[in-house]
């Protein structure tokens, strides 16, 4: 039996990964710098609350469409480089346009270009970092890509703070100036190579806008009750929040000096930096519903301060830092949340039908909020959205959300089975049978001349045991570096370190039965990897989901 070699990998930071986050990290540094002082600059030129919040919902919103369908072509032309291109270059040139240009229409108009280049970018770039990694070391491609680009969106802010600083708070030159980053960007992007061998991005339509509608109409009839509840509580939280420019305008009502105004929003992007890892733990530990309303209460105390009609600007600073919270348990989990109650086979679709609610609602939630402002004043639209965000947190925290209700998976209650039965009975690549909070238990189906894959868990160990089968077993500390191999039969016990490259081969004449415990978890709730192939698809979907 000829035993099947490791897969081929690419290096981890190849040209392709270090030149786009490159660009990401420029283009990152120019959007961060522009975007706490936008509703700034809009009410300085004459712009009321009604039409700056106008522009905000109807840009999120082209957002949300582009983005959503900007996978749909880019399997399908098969050329990513120019696309990558286009987006950033667009972002880049329309940003500085909004200086030189600054009425009603050239504003909005190059917001929306704006937008719609981000959009089309989004997918041919993860593309191409998917082109530029295995399932090996696709984790470390897509984090080295977003510590550059969350490197970016903190220096942004930063120096928007010291051009005000020491140039009389220059709204203008600060947008002319995103024109260097915006071009450092440009010119980087062309040295991007155009792979030979390309990846598939996960859940790609073939049959265009038509079809990718079809498909998430359908996903959205067919849904279970579960998410069809936890999307219309995500909705009703976007129609809360509305948009973040709201607290911006409302900080400068409250007298505080664009200077301070941009200090404070630097401080919200760095407790959110700190505190966005523990708040997923939180989710894991008490459930999201409740992590939700812990996110609920948080948006509720900031929108109190704020309805004040004077506030010192430690408690201006305090809310920005109350509305990290809710901004990150927003952002960080809403995909997560949303996620248990998919099938693994529709969860692009499922995420596509909440992003394409997300951004009605954010256009319908900052326009209502936008004429009431204009019509009650700043102090009542804070005070009652923020009584709705009391009783959202309310409703959240005394529901009975099951998050946890998959029909393979029997995580987070008590559970005795024949683990021998279950492992000999699944036909699966992989099946979860048990996952918890510090661990996780699967089944796996290995076909003749198949393997695990070759593969590294960071901070998990491992134990494998063979219920049916024969397999070679290759570790070491490098995937060019296997030094350790033992062959392996049924009932033998398979133990791996954190950190270990590793890979089990079926060598026998059936399909190689296992079970597996990660400690703590690997995989998601409820997950079913029918084949090898989805199984590398869906791990890389994964890491798309909260990709931007």
């Amino acid at each position: 039996m000829r035993i099947t070699a490791k897969r081929k990998t690419a290096a981890f930071l190849s040209r392709n990964v270090i030149i786009l986050s490159i660009v990401s990290f420029f283009t990152d540094i120019a959007t961060e710098m522009l975007y706490p002082i936008m509703p700034l600059y809009l009410s300085d030129i004459g712009y009321g609350i009604i039409l700056i919040g106008l522009i905000e919902g109807i840009s999120q919103l082209v957002t949300g469409v582009i983005k959503l369908a900007s996978g749909v072509y880019s399997d399908h032309l098969q050329r990513r480089k120019g696309l990558v291109n286009a987006g950033y270059t667009i972002s880049a040139l329309a940003k500085p346009l909004m200086a030189l240009f600054p009425t009603y229409w050239a504003i909005f108009g190059f917001r929306l270009l704006d937008r719609f280049g981000k959009g089309i970018r989004n997918a041919p770039r993860d593309a191409l970092l998917a082109d530029a990694s295995t399932p090996v070391n696709r984790g470390r491609v897509f984090g080295f890509h977003r510590a550059a680009d969350t490197l970016g969106a903190t220096l942004g802010p930063l120096i928007t703070l010291a051009i005000m600083y020491f140039y009389s708070e220059n709204i203008t030159l600060i947008i002319g100036l995103t024109v260097i980053p915006g071009v450092a960007a440009i010119i980087a992007g062309w040295f991007i190579k155009e792979p030979g061998n390309k990846t598939e991005l996960p859940a790609v339509e073939k049959a265009g806008m038509r079809g990718l509608y079809r498909r998430l109409q359908t996903q959205y009839r067919t849904a279970s009750p579960n998410y069809k509840r936890v999307l219309y509580l995500i909705t009703i939280i976007t129609l809360i929040k509305s948009t973040d420019i709201y607290l911006l305008l409302r900080a400068r009502e409250l007298g505080l000096s664009d200077l301070l105004i941009i200090s404070a929003y630097v401080v919200y992007n760095l407790t959110g930096t700190f505190i966005i890892y523990y708040l997923g733990s939180l989710g894991d530990r008490i459930g999201f519903a409740k992590t939700f309303a812990v996110g609920a209460l948080s948006l509720a105390a900031t929108y109190m301060l704020l309805s004040q009609n004077e506030l010192p600007l430690l408690l201006v600073f305090a809310a920005f830092i109350i509305y990290a919270v809710f901004q990150s348990v927003y952002e960080g989990l809403t995909s997560a949340w949303i996620s248990l109650h998919i099938k693994q086979k529709d969860r692009a679709s499922g995420l596509g039908v909440m992003m394409a609610f997300q951004a009605a609602a954010t256009l319908i939630g900052t326009l209502a909020i936008g004429f009431a402002w204009t019509g009650f004043g700043a102090k009542i639209v804070f005070a009652v959205t923020g009584l709705l965000a009391v009783a959202l947190a309310a409703y959240l925290f005394l529901t009975n959300q099951r998050d946890y209700n998959s029909m393979t998976d029997f995580g987070r209650k008590p559970y005795v089975e024949d683990i021998k039965k279950l492992t000999i009975e699944n036909e699966n690549f992989r099946t979860a049978v048990w996952t918890g909070q510090q661990m996780q238990v699967t089944v796996m189906s290995i076909p003749v001349g198949g393997e695990v894959g070759l593969e590294v868990h960071r901070n998990i160990d491992q134990f494998l045991r063979i219920e049916d089968g024969e397999a070679i077993v290759r570790m070491g500390p490098r995937e060019d570096e296997l030094s350790f191999e033992r062959h392996a039969q049924t009932d033998s016990a398979i133990m791996v370190p954190a950190g270990m490259f590793h890979n089990v081969i079926n060598t026998g004449s059936k399909p190689l039965k296992i079970y597996s415990i990660y400690a703590p978890a690997e995989h998601p709730y409820g997950t079913i990897h029918k084949t090898a192939d989805q199984a590398d698809r869906e791990e890389l979907a994964e890491l798309l989901e909260d990709d931007d």
